[in-house]
């Protein structure tokens, strides 16, 4: 009995060595991937008269330069194509500022059209007070609307001497 004994656990320490000694380290766990870097929201829209400040005095010539933020600034093609985040700009002299989504009909002389994607104009003024109305409008000419239509107006009171 005493044989049978010592076989049994010479066979059990025999196939504990059949991997190599040790018993296997318990396995760490796996490391947790990488958060997610938060998707990046893209920033609003916004036009800016550039080198001319609300409140502003100018002499009789201005040179007015418009910039736009997040936005494509593009020619308008015939036939008339309105396209989500393109646009060309208006300019508004001494007006008031066209509604959002409406038309801004060509041939109306206090609404400038930028129709090639332009971005500048050299105006002679008269002295005095004046407001110009920047807007950016749509392939059919229809001032943009949504959340983007109060970035993408801007309105400044200039001085001309």
């Amino acid at each position: 009995m005493a044989s049978a004994l010592f076989a049994v656990l010479a066979l059990t320490a025999s196939g504990a060595g059949c991997g190599g000694g040790d018993a296997p380290a318990p396995e760490e766990p796996a490391a947790a991937p990488p958060a997610e870097a938060p998707a990046e929201t893209p920033s609003a829209p916004e036009v800016h008269f550039d080198g001319l400040a609300d409140g502003g005095t100018y002499p009789t010539e201005v040179e007015i330069v418009f910039t736009v933020d997040n936005f494509n600034i593009v020619p308008i093609e015939n036939p008339l194509i309105a396209r989500l985040g393109e646009g060309h700009y208006h300019l508004a002299v001494d007006v008031e500022c066209a509604a959002a989504g409406e038309v801004i009909v060509e041939g109306n002389p206090s609404y400038i059209h930028f129709g090639t994607g332009n971005d500048r104009i050299t105006m002679q003024f008269e002295p005095g007070d004046h407001r110009l109305c920047l807007q950016v409008a749509n392939g059919e000419h229809r001032v943009i609307d949504g959340r983007d239509h109060s970035l993408l107006t801007k309105e400044i009171a200039i001085t001309v001497e």
